[in-house]
């Protein structure tokens, strides 16, 4: 990166605010912490392996995509930016990048640690970014793409959130039809890594790019970003 850039991207990692450092490390501090008090009250070794894949594959990309969702939603200066030259999708780009980064680091560094200490349970350790990236993109594309549309956080939040447990609590379901099965988030943690799975994490992969190339497309009107009180 050219050394006149960097002052840029320090400037949008404070404008990101604290929840694109903040949120992805926590996730991986909470899944943690759940796996130590699973095995200090009796579970299992696969199962604690289990929650650590799951803390990975579903409860990381959840965090992420919320705190996506705040960081569009917490910019006060949207009218100005809009009125600007400069494009705000570049800007708000930027913005979304620092989170990723900081969710990619987190996960990575997680992965490797969880094959060292031997409680990798997931696909070869090279293939170790399918796990979190596929349903990541996923969330935090689908996440944007509603709050932009519904112009409300809380709607896309909980709109995401009934989703993301909804396949929790049905996987079963949503596992033994033909048409939900390539969409489903936790493949890796709840099914395992069969022949599917790589079509699985294609088909997430596939459609998050989608669901950002309606969000790019929406940044090319104004007035989508604002709510009816900046109207």
């Amino acid at each position: 990166m050219p050394t006149h850039r960097l002052p840029l991207w320090r400037y949008e990692s404070r404008r990101a605010g604290w929840a694109a450092g903040v949120a992805p490390p926590a996730a991986l501090l909470v899944t943690t912490a759940m796996a130590l008090l699973a095995g200090s009250g009796g579970a299992g070794r696969d199962q604690v392996a289990q929650l650590l894949l799951t803390g990975l594959e579903a409860i990381l990309p959840l965090t992420v995509g919320m705190a996506a969702v705040t960081i569009v939603a917490r910019d006060g200066c949207r009218e100005l930016q809009l009125s600007l030259p400069a494009r705000y999708a570049g800007t708000l780009g930027r913005r979304l990048g620092v989170l990723a980064l900081a969710g990619a680091v987190c996960a990575v560094t997680f992965s490797a640690g969880l094959w060292l200490s031997g409680w990798w349970t997931g696909p070869s350790i090279l293939a170790s970014p399918l796990v979190w990236a596929p349903p990541m993109l996923w969330l935090t594309g689908l996440t944007v793409l509603v709050g932009m549309l519904g112009r409300s956080v809380v709607l896309a939040t909980s709109m995401v959130c009934a989703l993301w447990l909804g396949e929790q609590l049905f996987a079963q379901s949503f596992v033994g039809l033909e048409w939900t099965r390539p969409f489903f988030l936790f493949t890796t943690s709840r099914v395992g890594v069969g022949e599917d799975w790589l079509t699985n994490r294609l088909a997430l992969i596939g459609s998050g790019l989608l669901f950002v190339a309606v969000v790019v497309l929406l940044l090319r009107r104004p007035h989508s970003l604002l709510t009816e009180e900046e109207e």
